[in-house]
Parts: C-alpha cells; structure tokens; sequence
C-alpha cells in the first residue's frame, strides 16, 4: 500500500522526456537495446504498434528522449524505416515470398545477375499491386529488405 504511493512520487517528480533528433541508425541502436532487455517470452513485435509505428515508450531510456518524427518497423522483417507505407510493403511482400516459396520451392527473385532483386511479376498471384521501392530477399535467409545485398 505505502509503496505504490513513494512509485507515484517518483513519477510525478521525474521529468516528461524530451524531444530529440534521431537517425535510422540511432533507433536501430536503442531497438537492439530494448531486445535485449524485454522478457524472452516476449516478442520483439511488442513494441511495434498496429500501424508499424514504434512504441517510443521503449525506446526512451535508450535514446535519451522522444525521437523527432515517427518511426516504424515491418513486424515481418524488423526493418526500420521512416516511411509508414514502405513498412507495411515489405510485411506484404515477406509474407508473399514466404507462400511463393512454399508452393514453388524457389525464390521469386531475378536472379544473382539482378543481386536477389524480388520479381513482382512472378508474386502477381500474391500481391494485390507491386511496391513502389526495389526490394531484394536474402538467398540464405530468405528474408525481404529494402537494402541492397553486396554481390558476390
């Protein structure tokens, strides 16, 4: 009883957080943090809210501040990305390539001549329209990014 009321001092004396400037970089840094630190019978998909937004509650202590503008992360992927749609294409996309894959047994990609570069046409049947951006899957992983792998 007497220590819930010394818990709500301490939060009424501690200051509102604020306002910061922050990178990709800098929220890919404070969301590594925060994985580290939840509870291993959590998901990182925790933090991420239903519209792909991060939940910048988790990452206050790790940044030092709100970042500046919103950030958001494929629950797919956990990508980061400062592009709310950008986000929810590539859930769409990973979730196409995943059923692509298990039907076909291949990746649907261009090839190594196009570095792992997805091939909407051959999602047609998974997608309902192609992603504004390129994006590439890893051969090992088979996962979907926006980056571009190194060739080999």
């Amino acid at each position: 009883m007497w220590n819930k009321k010394k818990k709500r001092r301490r939060k009424e004396a501690e200051e509102p957080p604020q306002v910061i400037p922050s990178s990709e970089e800098d929220v890919r840094r404070a969301v590594n943090r925060c994985a580290d630190e939840l509870d291993s019978r959590l998901s990182l998909r925790t933090i991420i809210l239903s519209d792909n937004q991060i939940d910048t509650d988790y990452l206050i202590p790790h940044l030092g501040g709100i970042p500046d503008k919103p950030w958001y992360m494929s629950k797919e992927t956990f990508d980061i990305f400062d592009n709310e749609e950008e986000a929810k294409w590539v859930d769409r996309v990973q979730i196409a390539c995943d059923q692509y894959f298990l039907e076909k047994g291949e990746l649907p990609c261009m090839g190594t001549a196009q570095a792992y570069r997805i091939s909407y046409f051959m999602l047609k049947d998974y997608l309902l329209g192609d992603p504004p951006v390129e994006l590439y899957i890893d051969p090992k992983d088979r996962m979907v990014t926006h980056r571009r792998p190194a060739e080999t």
